[in-house]
């Protein structure tokens, strides 16, 4: 397995992001790494990988087990992070296991949460010993009071983690102090808005939460879901049930508190869960529907929280369906992807200024461009739409046009000659409503609003 690290950039006149360079990790200094997963990015700006296979094997004969860790990287060198001693090595006290995921608290900036993606899955929780260095520290594993359907209290118990044999059986150790199975963990994470640690249950597929009191935690509940659950999800024509299904996988959080719950079980939505939501009162809300075949997973946010990346694993090769992304471009969802999804002002060709953003008027001027456009033509329109445009030189003309809730239904893309110029765009097909014609030349763009009978 490996992991890359790539250096990206936006545009600020583009409006897109660039890939830039990439450079590989080389885990030969720790033997080799295996299966990576998510992991982690840290308060100080380190990587964590997971290794979430468990092979039996101790090459180097340092009597740790070689893979089944969690790994810290230093973007900056690309490189295995050193320790005391200045020795590079993998984060053996926070104990062997299927990993998938950890989060650690910004606040003390030395308190971890882990689990493992097995059945039993448990909960552990590890404190290193000083902040930063998660190299040495005391590993626990959450032991609940009651059962898993019920608001309950529980007990972190302490497991041995000072030597290889202890860190190569932490599963073990944990059975024997009786956890509580949660049965296949995905991820860990914790609000930005009340601090509470969220984690997935695949095998159930729920989200519990529970308050961490140091010794103790309190309010240990199902937060969201189980696979027959049915939310009643409002959109714009009207309420649809829709069932939560299996699969529960990644979390993330934006700075609003709201939890994006990722799911890889054959129906592979990602939700969107407002903090206000409880099983009682739900305010689930379905955030994107993905690609046949794939498994959405790592989503992130850039700091300002104005981007969100994610990556679009393994969708069927025999996808055909063409969608339009932010720059134009069509693109077909047969391969794995990362992608970049923004509000519409910031990511893109079209991206504007939202302390100005366009009017409700006829015609509107987003930003001054070397084309007028003299007129829209017949509006309202049953059938064919026409464009007038005055260009002072020779372009290229884009042509955009968007329902009323911001889908792209139209690309036309024609050479114009300076002058006047006309270019028609096929409505027939598209339902009746208001729609938004954007016509872009050097980088300018103009508007219009149609109406189609």
């Amino acid at each position: 397995a490996g992991v890359s690290m790539l250096s990206i950039n936006f545009d600020t006149a583009t409006h897109v992001w660039n890939l830039t360079n990439n450079v590989p990790v080389d885990f030969s200094v720790v033997g080799g790494t295996g299966r990576n997963c998510s992991g982690t990015v840290t308060p100080w700006n380190t990587i964590i990988t997971s290794e979430e296979t468990l092979p039996t094997v101790d090459a180097n004969g340092d009597g740790y087990q070689d893979i089944g860790w969690l790994v810290e990287i230093d973007p900056a060198t690309a490189s295995i992070k050193s320790y005391k001693g200045g020795a590079q090595q993998k984060l053996w006290r926070m104990g062997r296991m299927s990993h998938e995921n950890v989060v650690i608290d910004p606040a003390d900036r030395k308190t971890a949460y882990l689990a493992n993606d097995e059945n039993p899955g448990f909960i552990f929780k590890y404190i290193a010993d000083v902040a930063e260095d998660m190299s040495q520290g005391s590993l626990y594993v959450l032991k609940l009071d009651g059962p898993l359907d019920a608001a309950t209290t529980g007990t972190w118990v302490g497991i041995p983690n000072t030597t290889p044999e202890d860190c190569n059986n932490s599963r073990a150790f944990a059975a024997a102090v009786g956890a509580t199975n949660f049965d296949q963990i995905e991820d860990v994470e914790i609000s930005p808005v009340d601090g509470r640690i969220y984690f997935t249950s695949k095998a159930s597929s729920r989200v519990y939460r529970f308050r961490d009191q140091g010794n103790t935690v309190s309010g240990a509940e199902v937060f969201v879901g189980n696979s027959s659950f049915v939310y009643v999800i409002n959109t714009d024509t009207g309420l649809v049930e829709e069932q939560w299904r299996g699969g529960v996988d990644n979390l993330t959080f934006d700075d609003k508190g709201n939890l994006y719950v990722i799911q890889d079980g054959g129906r592979n939505h990602i939700w969107m869960v407002p903090p206000c939501h409880t099983q009682m009162n739900p305010a689930v809300k379905v955030f994107a529907v993905t690609p046949a075949g794939c498994e959405p997973t790592g989503m992130t946010f850039s700091p300002d929280y104005k981007f969100m990346f994610v990556s679009m694993q393994h969708p069927s090769a025999s996808n055909t369906t063409e969608m339009i992304d932010a720059t134009g471009t069509p693109v077909k969802f047969n391969k794995e992807s990362a992608i970049v999804i923004a509000r519409k002002e910031v990511l893109g060709p079209l991206a504007y200024n939202p302390a100005t953003p366009p009017t409700d008027t006829v015609v509107s001027v987003i930003e001054p461009a070397q084309t007028d456009l003299l007129e829209v033509y017949p509006n309202p329109t049953d059938g064919f739409l026409n464009i007038k445009l005055s260009a002072r030189n020779n372009a290229v003309a884009v042509i955009r046009l968007y329902t009323i809730n911001g889908s792209s239904v139209r690309l036309i893309t024609k050479n114009i000659q300076k002058g006047e110029n006309h270019i028609t765009v096929d409505m027939n097909n598209l339902p009746a409503g208001v729609y938004t014609a954007i016509i872009i030349v050097d980088g300018k763009s103009i508007s219009a609003k149609v109406v189609k009978k």
